[in-house]
């Protein structure tokens, strides 16, 4: 009867909060490392492939704003300092039924922003294969015939090169993100 089942269209929304690392590597001879809390929002839009499989696209977005900064041996808090960081993937879910708890995996195209200083870092984006992963284990209930709240952790890893040009010099990078946290969800399935 599709109620309380996972079948047909899926749609997932995420919101939460997490702690967030950014690493760029062997900047003038030191790791440049931005870190602090961060603010995820995920979508997932897809359908049922198999009994309790969802396949979906994915995409979603990170912020920092103000994180803490480590360099040379010396940190600090920052001001006027932003990190974003962005994705599009493919993932698959696997609902363990009745008890409605699930495990995602995404593999993701990630890329980067970083402000600071009235100057942007940009991440190369390039499509050769995937350069992040988001991997979730959640818990929902159903609140409607086809709808469903929950609670989910996940955690995210990313790297990508990263492109800046400071006083009309061009520095390149290579560079490390990683993210771990909770979400809540709202679930059409």
């Amino acid at each position: 009867d599709g109620i309380h089942e996972h079948d047909g269209f899926f749609l997932r929304i995420l919101l939460g909060a997490g702690y967030a690392e950014l690493v760029e590597e062997d900047v003038m001879g030191s790791d440049l490392k931005f870190s602090g809390a961060t603010v995820p929002l995920r979508f997932q839009i897809g359908g049922k492939i198999g009994t309790n499989f969802i396949f979906f696209g994915e995409f979603g977005f990170a912020s920092q704003e103000n994180p803490e900064m480590e360099w040379m041996g010396q940190s600090g808090s920052t001001s006027d300092v932003t990190v974003s960081v962005g994705d599009l993937g493919l993932g698959i879910t696997y609902y363990l039924m009745p008890v409605n708890i699930y495990f995602s995996l995404s593999g993701l195209y990630s890329s980067v922003l970083l402000e600071y200083n009235n100057t942007k870092s940009e991440s190369d984006i390039e499509f050769e294969f995937f350069n992040g992963i988001n991997v979730m284990v959640g818990k929902e209930w159903w609140v409607g015939a086809q709808w469903a709240l929950g609670v989910t952790l996940y955690g995210y890893y990313s790297d990508m090169r990263v492109q800046t040009s400071i006083e009309g010099i061009n520095y390149d990078y290579f560079t490390r993100n990683y993210s771990f946290g909770a979400m809540i969800s709202a679930t059409f399935n």
